[in-house]
């Protein structure tokens, strides 16, 4: 019997985006390989290791996740955001980059 194994929050392990609009991000991607993924935004300073496990794999279940740490946040280079908008850029370009 062949079973198969999917990366859980605490098992995958964090990548880097190849760099978008000069910040190099760092992410990690579990869950379904299909379907619409969920992006995880943290709050100002927040990681993605701030997020509760429990949470995330009970999503996970469904869908893909993406938990990434923002600009000049944990291990993502560049500036840290002076504004939500200014976040919400960084999330846009981190969704249409490739890792």
């Amino acid at each position: 019997m062949i079973t198969e194994t999917r990366e859980t929050h605490q098992s995958a392990r964090t990548r880097f985006t190849i760099e978008a609009k000069g910040v190099r991000y760092a992410y990690r991607r579990f869950g379904q390989e299909t379907g619409v993924p969920l992006l995880f935004l943290q709050h100002f300073l927040g990681t993605m290791d701030n997020w509760d496990p429990a949470v995330t794999d009970g999503l996970a279940g469904n869908r893909p996740i993406i938990l990434f740490d923002s600009a000049g946040i944990g291990r993502s280079g560049g500036q840290t955001p002076n504004s939500i908008a200014e976040m919400s850029r960084h999330a846009l370009a981190l969704s249409t980059c490739s890792g």
